[in-house]
């Protein structure tokens, strides 16, 4: 009941300060500067989105098949985008489909839970890293070549420094062989009020962590050209904003792209709203002044994103009702 209520105000709380911002902004220029991108612009944006959702299919496949799962690329990628809509519709940091698209997978091929969610973790883990790789590169751009307020500026460098850490810390445990959430999960376990919910899991959150090891120590090679298929698919994320200003006569420099691609994913990293309802928007308008952008055209970008992810959510409820009735059918006969 806590969870609904919480999901149920930051929606709320997201779509109040969506409108207040477009609002206080001019609705109408926002508009007019969406349209003027025309439709070749959006093609090309909404295309390209398409294109890091593929490349970050064809990752996962190479990962399941490292474990030896050749699956169609159907499958995956419509488990993907099944994943993809429950992390955008959930107040977290890019996580909260990957149980989803576990499921669906190891139901529709008969896989065993733990071993697919072991392909899903290293998964996440390479998307996280290579994105982290896109941050860090804006990050230093940042830092060395803008003025910065103290606040800003120790901000950026102390959600950098933690992130590394994070990231780093789960590299070493997975090369090393070091069940860091087994570890965590038998901590946790000790709390009384946990101790029966939890122990129930640790069997599972075990096993998990074995199988993710393979990845680091016998599918090396695969994990590596996984993991360049999700700096490519970053890389296709980091030209968004050179796409659609493209249209409008802004042609942005490499270090302003590296500025707007850090700055805007260390914002979305601390999302609490569904999809970053508001808190996207408020963040695009004090980024891309940084580089010379008004409201009204950073908005009309935020807009253009909404209307990309739009689609990929409509195909993905689509997906996910026509995958349940399927079940659902199956079972009964």
């Amino acid at each position: 009941m806590k969870k609904k209520f919480l999901i149920l105000f930051s929606t709320i709380a997201g779509l109040f300060l969506l409108v207040l911002i477009f609002y206080l902004a001019d609705i109408r220029q926002v508009f007019f500067q969406t349209k003027e991108i025309g439709f070749l612009g959006a093609g090309i944006f909404i295309i390209n989105a398409f294109f890091v959702i593929l490349i970050s299919s064809l990752s996962w496949r190479l990962i399941l098949k490292s474990y030896g799962y050749h699956l169609p690329l159907k499958d995956i990628l419509t488990a993907k985008l099944m994943g993809l809509m429950v992390s955008y519709l959930t107040p977290s940091m890019y996580i909260g489909g990957e149980p989803l698209r576990t499921y669906v997978i190891s139901k529709k091929h008969g896989l065993p839970f733990t071993r697919i969610g072991a392909t899903v973790v290293v998964d996440k883990f390479l998307e996280l890293g290579a994105g982290l790789v896109f941050v860090y590169l804006g990050s230093i751009y940042t830092l060395i070549e803008y003025k910065l307020s103290p606040q800003i500026y120790f901000t950026l460098l102390i959600v950098n420094i933690l992130f590394g850490l994070g990231m780093g810390l789960l590299l070493v445990s997975f090369i090393f062989e070091n069940k860091i959430f087994t570890n965590l999960a038998t901590s946790l376990g000790r709390i009384n009020l946990l101790s029966k919910a939890i122990g129930k899991i640790i069997p599972q959150i075990s096993e998990i962590e074995g199988e993710v090891f393979l990845a680091f120590k016998q599918h090396r090679r695969e994990t590596l050209i996984a993991f360049i298929f999700n700096l490519l698919s970053g890389f296709l994320i980091f030209l968004k904003p050179a796409i659609f200003f493209y249209f409008l006569k802004i042609v942005f420099s490499l270090s302003q792209l590296a500025l707007l691609f850090a700055l805007t994913h260390l914002v979305l990293a601390l999302q609490f709203t569904p999809g970053a309802l508001g808190i996207f928007e408020l963040g695009a308008v004090g980024i891309y002044r940084l580089v010379g952008i008004g409201p009204d055209k950073a908005l009309a970008f935020s807009l253009m994103v909404r209307v990309t992810d739009l689609v990929g959510v409509s195909i993905a409820i689509f997906l996910i009702i026509r995958f349940g009735l399927r079940r659902f059918w199956e079972r009964k006969e």
